[in-house]
């Protein structure tokens, strides 16, 4: 990254700056620390860094460069605002980095490296800080990344170059830069997710933790180098960035140039780091969130994580109420989900306690992170929450009719008190029944702590005529018994002929249907009787009783089981009608809804797995064949070219034919081995015999040459008489149909060559594309007495080699 060689970076007198910035805020918050008020200090100044502390194995700690909430938008654009306080606008020129804003496209999230990231109009800061919060790199790095490559942040001058190299990111030493990262919001996170990329493949760069490295002092390799062992990944993050590192001669001048052979990125960017946020290898003040604060009977609920980024042990917590100390906790409790912070094996960070004796009222409530070692405490959130009193308080759920049945719910409390209150149901301004508020609610008591979980609330009230009712809940207060008004919810009792729907009428196999829906009568919670016809006839009555979940949240007060379902066998093949009746019961008439369906039909559905030569005048195929008129077998020819040679029945068992053809079970397949054929490339079909409506299907397959050696066999090797040697025998070569060459051997010589090309029966029927004229004999004389070899040899045509066959015969 380009800016190694410079020595952009002067010391800064920011210290101060931050130092009063960070006083004004405890001055006007009007804290009072009360007796742990040595816990709960400001951020510390930053100190100015020195060469003897620069540990060129150790730059920055993991903990510091990879704090993705090291600073909030709004810390960042303080930050920029003292850096830059005296940044002017040239004319013509960028706006200050304070002032500047991008219109930024949405980032999507990259796994394992960076979430997704908003687009639209933002200030370099609100950049920083989500790109940091994003990818998992502290903003302090980020802001000292930027200032060691470009001087952006410091600069009272700032220029369009800086903005386009902003981090140096594909900005080499020995190459023009990659105008594709133009820009600053490109910038700042292409370099976020380079360190992002660094981290997730520790072992794939040059420059490695946990061992020694040999890194050079400059790009001009005969500057030598320097072996460094590199001890965490941020360091090694660095090197790779920034692949150099100082000598003695950058050293020695701290804030100002070495030698010839100085490089100074690494060198600076300690120093810069040093010098605006304190040690970058220790010092880290705490992080956290606080997640929820829920307030209850006389106390509050506060949930929430902290950790200090320089030790993974869990550190306290301290709670402050109107500037007063009120207690101060462990951070203990395990968060998994704080793993991808803080690391699988650091999330025991985790937080919850009640603040008890809060008077009633608006309170403001402060919470920090007490640090641990080097650094400051840090201050996770501030803001108000609110102890009731007085009238009692809470929530007219529901109110639902069903039938004649009025059913109301909710919860109540009496903010002067932990027990039960009285709550009365009126319908049309007129009492019906007082119930008491004392049943479970967790929901309740976690929402609001202290007053434990009895404080729901539920009744039931029949009688309801139909109309529109108004219905009020009135909650009494303990002290002075009056009511007050809870909620009020307007309901109307329906009445008249039933909700009926029709959600399915199918037929998934040969001869069947299925019909499916819901009916709900609006007079009665009980379950409808529904009758069932197909093409104008009754076929049955069912009772709506089987469940359907939903149907109670559909229609409150009703429940669930008022689904049907009715199935049959034996439907004829075609187009038919079914139509459902609900039975109508009090006010009302039945309702009844038809639709069309029809029962499989067509041609058989055939396909091919497979389909190789399989020796000598055969071949193989196999597949599988369904007739949707029918579940029975598919009866099947096959033929070769045009010619059917084999029959058969597609019955053979295949798991996942059921799954393909439902209602149609597995008996669908076939694997038929066919005879007869001769030499060449084939067209198989497999033929599948329809049945019912459609018509036969055939589905064909190229079949390449059966190939290979010629096959012999030696039917007869003897000595028939004094000097005679007899062989007898037939061959067939695959690729050819016409008459083998055979060649006898007799004690390792030629002793003759004949035509396999006499008639054996059997051969026709049994390789009926070759015909039957494959056999050969023939009786050779004047031989030698004794043992002897006989090698007979079948000699090849097209493909493949030569059969040999030998025996062993004594002559005579």
């Amino acid at each position: 990254m380009r800016s190694i060689l410079t020595n952009s970076g002067r010391r800064r007198p920011f210290r101060s700056t931050l130092g009063i910035v960070a006083a004004l805020a405890i001055a006007v918050s009007g804290l009072t620390f009360g007796t742990i008020v040595s816990e709960a200090t400001t951020t510390e100044s930053a100190s100015a860094a020195t060469a003897a502390g620069f540990d060129p194995g150790n730059i920055i700690s993991d903990a510091n460069f990879y704090n993705g909430s090291a600073m909030s938008g709004s810390a960042v654009q303080s930050f920029l605002n003292s850096a830059g306080a005296n940044c002017r606008q040239a004319s013509g020129g960028p706006a200050c980095l304070k002032d500047f804003t991008q219109n930024m496209s949405a980032i999507a999230a990259v796994s394992g490296r960076c979430s997704a990231i908003p687009g639209g109009s933002k200030s370099a800061a609100t950049m920083i800080a989500q790109v940091g919060s994003a990818c998992g790199i502290s903003q302090k790095v980020l802001l000292v990344l930027l200032q060691k490559e470009q001087a952006i942040v410091s600069t009272s001058r700032p220029t369009s170059y800086m903005y386009l190299h902003a981090t140096g990111f594909a900005c080499p030493d020995t190459a023009p830069c990659d105008p594709k990262y133009y820009g600053f919001g490109q910038q700042v996170y292409a370099a976020a997710l380079q360190f992002k990329r660094y981290q997730a493949s520790p072992t794939a760069w040059a420059y490695q933790a946990g061992r020694n490295n040999a890194i050079l002092y400059n790009p001009n390799a005969a500057c030598g180098r320097k072996t460094v062992y590199i001890t965490n990944q941020a360091t090694a993050a660095l090197y790779i960035y920034t692949p150099y590192t100082p000598n003695s001669a950058a050293m020695a001048n701290l804030y100002g140039t070495g030698d010839s052979c100085s490089a100074y990125g690494n060198r600076n960017f300690w120093r810069m780091y040093t010098d605006w946020f304190g040690s970058p290898t220790g010092g880290s003040s705490p992080i956290g969130h606080v997640d929820s604060v829920s307030a209850g009977y006389k106390a509050i609920t506060v949930t929430g994580w902290a950790a200090d980024p320089d030790t993974t042990a869990p550190l306290r917590v301290a709670f402050y109420i109107d500037g007063v100390g009120k207690q101060t906790i462990t951070a203990n409790t395990n968060r998994t989900d704080l793993a991808s912070r803080l690391g699988a094996n650091n999330t025991t960070h985790g937080f919850s306690t009640t603040l008890s004796n809060v008077s009633g009222g608006s309170h403001n409530l402060c919470v920090y992170g007490i640090n641990q070692g080097a650094g400051a405490n840090t201050l996770l959130s501030c803001q108000t929450f609110s102890i009731r009193s007085g009238d009692p308080f809470g929530s007219f759920d529901s109110a639902a009719v069903a039938a004649s049945t009025l059913t109301v719910g909710g919860w109540a409390i009496d903010p002067d008190s932990t027990g039960p209150v009285q709550v009365q149901v009126r319908v049309d301004g007129t009492t019906k029944t007082t119930v008491t508020a004392n049943t479970g609610r967790g929901d309740v008591g976690k929402r609001y702590p202290g007053y434990g979980n009895n404080h729901g609330f539920s009744a039931k009230l029949t009688g309801i005529t139909a109309g529109k009712h108004t219905i009020q809940t009135y909650v009494q207060d303990t002290s002075s018994k009056a009511w007050k008004l809870l909620g009020t919810k307007s309901v109307e009792r329906p009445s008249g002929a039933p909700w009926l729907i029709l959600d399915e009428v199918s037929s998934k196999a040969p001869g069947t249907m299925r019909v499916r829906g819901w009916t709900i009568d609006p007079d009665t919670t009980a379950s409808v009787r529904v009758h069932v016809y197909l093409d104008g006839k009754a076929l049955t009555a069912v009772d709506a009783n089987k469940t359907k979940t939903g149907l109670g949240t559909a229609r409150p007060g009703y429940g669930d089981d008022h689904a049907y379902l009715f199935e049959r066998g034996g439907i004829s093949a075609g187009k038919h009608t079914a139509c459902v009746i609900a039975i109508n019961v009090g006010p009302g008439i039945n309702q009844n809804i038809c639709r069309t369906f029809s029962t499989p039909t067509g041609s058989p559905k055939v396909t091919i797995d497979k389909a190789a030569t399989a020796g000598l005048g055969s071949i193989t195929i196999s597949g599988s064949a369904v007739d949707p008129d029918v579940t029975a077998a598919v009866p099947m020819s096959y033929t070769v070219d045009g010619k059917t040679l084999a029959t058969g029945t597609a019955n053979v068992a295949k798991a996942a034919l059921a799954t393909t053809y439902p209602g149609y079970g597995a008996d669908h397949a076939f694997a038929q081995t066919i005879t007869g054929v001769g030499p060449g490339a084939h067209t198989v079909c497999a033929v599948g015999k329809n049945v019912g409506g459609g018509s036969n299907t055939s589905v064909c397959a190229k079949v390449a040459a059966a190939t290979g050696d010629p096959v012999l066999l030696l039917d007869e090797v003897s000595s028939p008489a004094a000097g005679q040697v007899k062989v007898r025998g037939w061959s067939i070569d695959p690729d050819v149909a016409g008459a083998v060459q055979v060649h006898v051997y007799i004690g390792g010589k030629p002793a003759q060559s004949v035509t396999a090309n006499q008639a054996k029966a059997g051969i026709a029927t049994s390789y009926a594309g070759y015909g039957g004229n494959h056999a050969f004999s023939t009786t050779l004389g004047n031989r030698a007495s004794g043992s002897t070899e006989v090698c007979v040899f079948a000699i090849n045509q097209g493909s493949g080699s030569n059969t040999e066959v030998c025996r062993t015969i004594t002559v005579r």
